[in-house]
């Protein structure tokens, strides 16, 4: 049965679910087909959302190293 929602897998899923293929496998192997795909979009927006925060982070450091540059840079706040 799936872990999320309850119903009962088809004998297919089962059989994807219980095969070994190490490095290869089913990422989701207690999810059915429905739960899986939700579960993986899931997991790629928050890969992305983590990728757009580091680069939001790069850049507000870029612009914090660009304004306290030079030798001017003590006397500016």
């Amino acid at each position: 049965m799936c872990a999320d929602c309850g119903s009962k897998f088809t004998d297919d899923r089962w059989k994807a679910s219980t095969r070994v293929d190490w490095g290869h496998g089913d990422s989701h192997p207690h999810l059915c087909d429905d739960c899986k795909t939700r579960a993986l979009k899931a997991d790629r927006q928050a890969e992305q959302a983590e990728r757009e925060r580091q680069e939001q982070e790069r850049q507000e450091e870029a612009a914090q190293e660009s304004k306290a540059g030079g030798w001017l840079g003590r006397w500016r706040s």
